[in-house]
């Protein structure tokens, strides 16, 4: 981020799309996933009430989680 603010400071070039990306707290992620997997994952998320990429990113963090755990 202080890069990001550094380089604005300077009028000479705007930042590249990479220093926008790397100041930012939260990415963006395009995943495809096969139509049965994305129909159960619209099910789950209209049963908890929440959107899908709210639930899918809780299910990536929490596999991360218990991944780390099987490796440790």
């Amino acid at each position: 981020m202080n890069k990001l603010q550094e380089h604005q400071r300077s009028p000479q070039e705007a930042p590249s799309a990479a220093m926008v990306a790397d100041s930012a707290e939260s990415e963006r992620l395009n995943v495809t996933l096969p139509a049965g997997l994305m129909n159960r994952l619209k099910q789950h998320a209209l049963a908890e009430s929440r959107s899908c990429s709210s639930l899918a990113s809780f299910l990536i963090e929490d596999g991360l989680r218990r991944h780390r755990q099987l490796d440790g």
